[in-house]
């Protein structure tokens, strides 16, 4: 047994971190103990790097993203759960200063992908959360198609980590189909861990995002969102549902208030949709109810219930 094997097994982190901070043949020791098959080893040497990561230079995160990333990332398809979880914080707390270059950012993403598939619900939230934190790097053209597989993937949580990255890196156009499916599954889950980030995307997509594709699928979440504020769960939930919505309208208003014809398309679309509700709600915005009469005569011609159409039905 080596001297950090030892020092990891009688509880002494403090200790290890203190010989790490100096000794780089020591952090070595370290990152071999993560292939331990001690579960409980495994677990004292990832709290004894996160410790290391918080309080130490650039320098020596750098040293521990050269030589700790493979060994990291194979401990995220652990059996362990609280393996999984601690690396996740362990990569977090290394790559908030340290930028990843493109062999390792897809070395990450790929680990990520099996997390997706088989993780709990909370290590992939975990994940999520750290892909939108940490700079995506500039991707060659096999990157980009890899992150595009990841994105329309019909594995949802796959698909939402491959978004997540397209998000970060600004390259969202002609994914938000997809985007907006896979939100919607997020909101209406009932999860209140799940509803959360759902939230926090579309409030992401409002603040960055406002191509028209962008524009044309948050035109589709008023109602969802109001289902949200006004449903019997989480108060927090509602409050941020609310807070939502009301940033929401601001934000079609600031797009669709000078464009009047994309505001007819989109309603129109909407309506197409069966969401009379969220079309009635992107006019009422803009201020443009005088366009209803052409939603009106586009359900007439389809030989439909206007009323009914329109959801104006239910609201008288």
């Amino acid at each position: 047994m080596n001297q950090i094997e030892e020092i990891i097994k009688s509880w002494r982190a403090l200790d290890v971190v203190k010989l790490a901070s100096t000794d780089r043949s020591a952090v070595l020791a370290l990152l071999e103990l993560l292939s331990n098959p001690d579960t409980a080893v495994r677990l004292r040497t990832l709290a004894a790097l996160a410790e290391l990561v918080e309080g130490t230079d650039d320098g020596t995160k750098k040293f521990l993203l050269n030589h700790g990333l493979e060994p990291l990332t194979k401990l995220l398809s652990d059996d362990d759960p609280r393996v999984v979880h601690r690396t996740i914080e362990v990569l977090a707390r290394l790559l908030k200063s340290v930028p990843l270059d493109e062999k390792r950012f897809l070395q990450l993403l790929n680990s990520a992908v099996e997390v997706m598939k088989n993780g709990d619900t909370l290590a992939r939230l975990s994940l999520i959360d750290l892909f939108g934190r940490i700079q995506v790097p500039s991707l060659s053209e096999e990157g980009l198609s890899k992150v595009h597989s990841i994105a329309s993937s019909d594995f949802l949580w796959v698909r939402l980590l491959g978004l997540r990255v397209l998000l970060s890196s600004g390259r969202l156009e002609g994914y938000e189909e997809r985007l907006v499916e896979g939100l919607e599954s997020l909101l209406l889950s009932g999860n209140a861990l799940t509803i959360e980030l759902g939230i926090g995307l579309l409030m992401e997509i409002m603040r960055f995002h406002s191509t028209p594709g962008a524009m044309k699928a948050l035109s589709r979440f008023p109602s969802i969102l109001k289902a949200v504020e006004t449903g019997g769960g989480d108060v927090f939930l509602r409050r941020k549902a609310a807070e939502a919505r009301k940033n929401l309208e601001e934000t079609l208003l600031a797009y669709y208030g000078s464009r009047h014809d994309e505001a007819l398309e989109a309603a129109r679309a909407l309506l197409g949709d069966g969401r009379g509700e969220d079309a009635l709600f992107l006019l009422f915005t803009i201020g443009r109810t005088d366009l209803l009469s052409h939603l009106w005569g586009d359900a007439r011609a389809a030989e439909s219930e206007p009323m009914k159409v329109l959801g104006l039905e239910r609201a008288l």
